[in-house]
C-alpha cells in the first residue's frame, strides 16, 4: 500500500503507544522486590532498548507532525480539495478506498511489525545468552571490574622499579590487587601527567568505566552525571583547589617558581633569573 506523511505518522503514534504499553509492563516488573540480579539487570536492559525505540520514532513522529512541513501541507491540501468550502475530495476518497481494500485483503497488517521489536526487545533475536554476552567472564554481570588490560597498558607506561617503591613522579608497576586499589588515585607529578601516553590511557580508562556504567545501569543518566563532574571539576580548576595540579616547589621561594615556569633547563643557564 502507498503510504502518505499523514499515514505515516498515524503508524508511527501507533507503535509508539504500543512500545510505551510494553515500557510501563517493563518497569512494573523492575518494581517486584522478588527477583534476582540477572531477573532486574535483564529487564533494565529490556527497558532501555524500549527507551530507544520509543526515542527514535518520537523525533521522526515530531518531524512528520511539523506544521512547517512542505510534504504535508501539499497533502492535506490534495485530500481537502485545496481547503476551499465544496472542494474536489476525490483524492480523499480514492486513497480512503485503497486502505480499505489493503485492510480487507491483510487485516492482520498494523502493529505486527513493532510487536515482534516488543517480543525481542534487547534480546538480539532471542539468543538466550544475550546478556551474558554483553559481559566479560570477569565482570561477573556488572557485580566486578574487569581492568586487566588497563592493568597492562598501566605497566607497560610505568617506568621499572625494581625495589617495588615508587619511580620518579609517584609512578610504579603495581600487581592487579595494588592497581584496583589506586587507579583512581591520581597524585602524580605534572611532568608525567603533561605525557600524551598517560593522557591516552586516561581516555582508555575514562572510556571502560564509561561503558561498564551503562552495562550495570542501562536506565542511569550517564550524561548528568558526567556534566555535574565536569561542572565540580571546572570550580575546583578556577578556585586552584585540585588535588594533584598544584604548582611545583623547589624549594626557592615564589619568585623562583614563577621565573622558572616559562625557562628550558638550557636557557635557564644562560639566562639569570
Amino acid at each position: 500500500m502507498a503510504t502518505s506523511v499523514i499515514e505515516d505518522a498515524r503508524q508511527t503514534a501507533e507503535e509508539v503507544d504500543l512500545l510505551e504499553r510494553s515500557l510501563t509492563s517493563q518497569l512494573i516488573h523492575l518494581d517486584s522486590s522478588a527477583k534476582t540480579h540477572r531477573d532486574r539487570l535483564a529487564t533494565q536492559h529490556r527497558a532501555s532498548d524500549l527507551l530507544n525505540r520509543i526515542t527514535h520514532r518520537s523525533a521522526s513522529l515530531r518531524s512528520a507532525l511539523d506544521p512547517n512541513s512542505l510534504d504535508r501541507a501539499r497533502e492535506i491540501e490534495a485530500l481537502t480539495g485545496g481547503g476551499a468550502p465544496g472542494g474536489d475530495l476525490t483524492e480523499f476518497y480514492s486513497r480512503l478506498a485503497k486502505v480499505k481494500d489493503y485492510h480487507r485483503k491483510y487485516p492482520d497488517t498494523g502493529s505486527g511489525g513493532v510487536q515482534q521489536e516488543i517480543d525481542f526487545a534487547a534480546l538480539e533475536g532471542g539468543d538466550e545468552d544475550w546478556l551474558d554476552k554483553r559481559f566479560t567472564g570477569e565482570e561477573g554481570l556488572g557485580r566486578y571490574l574487569d581492568l586487566h588490560e588497563l592493568h597492562d597498558n598501566w605497566n607497560n607506561l610505568a617506568p621499572v622499579a625494581l625495589s617495588g617503591q615508587p619511580a620518579a613522579g609517584g609512578w610504579r608497576r603495581l600487581s592487579y590487587l595494588q592497581y584496583l586499589a589506586t587507579c583512581t588515585d591520581f597524585k602524580l607529578s605534572l611532568s608525567i601527567k603533561a605525557k600524551p601516553e598517560y593522557s591516552k590511557y586516561l581516555t582508555q580508562l575514562l572510556s571502560y568505566l564509561q561503558a561498564f556504567y551503562e552495562k550495570v545501569y542501562p536506565l542511569g543518566d550517564l550524561d548528568g552525571l558526567l556534566r555535574e563532574a565536569d561542572t565540580q571539576f571546572a570550580a575546583a580548576w578556577e578556585a586552584g583547589k585540585l588535588s594533584g595540579w598544584a604548582a611545583e616547589q623547589d624549594g626557592q621561594g615564589e619568585d623562583k617558581k614563577e621565573a622558572d615556569g616559562i625557562w628550558c633547563a638550557a636557557c635557564k643557564q644562560l639566562i639569570p633569573v
